[in-house]
């Protein structure tokens, strides 16, 4: 099939060509020229499985071990049983220390073409126990083709490409938690918490980990342990306004099933308030929160109350709902001094 319009000298040349013309720079170690060539290659035919595999080699030569990846794994799954690319599989799984590995291509091959003396030969060398460490880069770059595989929708490839990263380094806390995101979204709640808690276990200062361990929690109905942990992750991330609503629909619920105001005196309701500005004052701002939520359980239209609680959104980035808030306070108390003047800052863009 010929191609027109190609950019590097390739016009009005076929794709044959070209692949040749990398070829020949390949085997004189021109690499850059070679990958130039056959993208040129992939431009035109983006499913040429030989311009993958020869491109793969290119990068290798050139120490970028993640394209060559790349290039190799689209080359295999083009063409599968393709020798050329199935022998540079196994170079490259040898290279990279995982010598199990080449022998299961290896052996996966012979199974389907059993006249094969080299890959035969091959084979019988790498005949040895296999290694029994692991090799961080090779699990980093399945750890990322196990997430380009999620994104593409191939939710069995990037779970089979996670556990491998994990038997690869059972210390990599990302594939732990990408597992439990998998998990949780097919119903696997028991699997997905304890692939959370691992992944913080390896790696506890991961924001990203502590957040999806409370979305676990709540769909758990473990509503206490997703309040602590929401709360620990907003110590940490205190401008997440979206995890701030999720936390304060937790409290409220918790407080609902949990925390029943009748019968208590309305200076009940002033003790919490007082705690709150103290808890506020000193950073406690989801402790804060909690308490002026209970006052307001108590006294549910007291202005002073709502100022507290229209602060404390302010201070988290929330301008609009704090305003919201005074607005309601100054309904039912049009005078209330600390209202007043905290709305009229908001609104003339002086802070509160």
């Amino acid at each position: 099939m010929e191609i027109t319009g190609w950019d590097g000298g390739c016009e009005q040349q076929s794709a044959q060509n070209c692949l040749e013309k990398g070829e020949a720079a390949l085997c004189e170690n021109k690499h850059s020229e070679a990958i130039e060539y056959f993208g040129q290659v992939l431009k035109a035919d983006p499913f040429n499985a030989k311009a993958h595999s020869r491109m793969s080699n290119a990068y290798w030569a050139q120490g970028k071990t993640e394209d060559a990846l790349n290039s190799l794994t689209k080359a295999l799954e083009l063409k599968p049983g393709d020798r050329d690319t199935v022998l540079t599989c196994t170079r490259f799984f040898e290279a990279l220390g995982k010598e199990d590995y080449s022998r299961e291509v290896l052996q996966s091959y012979l199974d389907k073409n059993p006249q094969d003396k080299e890959f035969r030969s091959q084979l019988d060398s790498l005949a040895k126990p296999a290694d029994q460490g692991h090799c961080d880069d090779a699990a980093e770059f399945l750890r990322r083709q196990g997430e380009i595989e999620f994104a593409r929708g191939n939710i069995s490839h990037a779970v089979a490409c996670f556990e491998m990263a994990i038997g690869e380094n059972p210390l990599i806390a990302e594939a732990y938690n990408n597992l439990g995101v998998i998990n949780l979204e097919s119903g696997k709640v028991t699997e997905a918490l304890a692939n959370f808690f691992k992944a913080l276990e390896l790696k506890p200062e991961d924001t990203d980990i502590l957040l999806n361990s409370a979305r676990g929690l709540v769909v758990a109905a473990q509503t206490d342990a997703a309040i602590e942990v929401y709360r620990e992750y907003l110590r940490r991330c205190p401008q997440d306004n979206q995890a701030w609503s999720q936390y304060e629909s937790l409290v409220r619920k918790s407080a609902t099933l949990e925390w029943n105001p009748k019968g208590l005196c309305e200076q009940v309701a002033d003790i919490y308030l007082q705690a709150a500005e103290k808890l506020a004052d000193a950073g406690d701002l989801t402790g804060a929160a909690g308490a002026v939520e209970r006052s307001l359980k108590i006294k549910p239209e007291e202005p002073e109350a709502l100022f507290v609680l229209a602060s404390l959104h302010f201070r988290i980035g929330q301008k609009d709902d704090a305003a919201g808030i005074l607005d309601h306070a100054l309904t039912i108390d049009p005078s209330h001094p600390r209202c007043s003047e905290m709305l009229k800052s908001i609104r003339n863009g002086n802070g509160a």
